[in-house]
């Protein structure tokens, strides 16, 4: 089998090997030169004599351990389950705000009706259990006027 591929398979292999750890170093180059305005410039090619290269030093960072990405994982998954609560637990509480505003516009408009009544009216009356009318007199009247102005004021803000 090894005179299949002989010592061009190998030679391939290290050719390949070797491009691919010497690409990235090519790129490392940086040359700095001046124009004639006094304007620096960097390049990856120097472009006259006077271009001068940087010799800049990269270090590669170091691998991040599977531990670390566990508790990054852990730590990302607190934090979208917090936001999930906050989320849910203020969508709860827009629903109980819209509700009793809902009860407020209800009272609001039941109370200012009731107040129109009582002011507009010309006689205004209560039905007892046994259906009589229990009519007011003036100063029962005022009293109820007061309170449904009051109701009005509580319910309508």
């Amino acid at each position: 089998m090894l005179g299949l591929f002989g010592n061009n398979y190998i030679t391939l292999v290290f050719i390949v090997a070797v491009g691919l750890f010497s690409a990235p170093l090519a790129y490392a180059e940086i040359y700095k030169w001046t124009d004639e305005n006094g304007k620096i410039h960097f390049s990856d090619t120097p472009v006259d004599k006077k271009a001068e290269k940087l010799d800049i030093k990269v270090t590669p960072s170091a691998p991040v351990s599977a531990k670390t990405r566990d508790e990054r994982k852990q730590r990302a998954d607190q934090y979208l389950r917090a936001r999930q609560e906050e989320r849910a637990e203020n969508d709860k509480k827009q629903k109980e705000k819209k509700r009793l505003a809902k009860i407020r516009k209800e009272k609001c408009g039941a109370a200012k009706h009731e107040y129109r009544e009582i002011t507009e009216a010309g006689t205004v009356y209560y039905r007892k259990e046994d259906g009589t009318r229990d009519y007011l007199e003036p100063e029962r009247r005022k009293k109820e006027e007061l309170r449904a102005k009051a109701e009005v004021k509580k319910w309508c803000k």
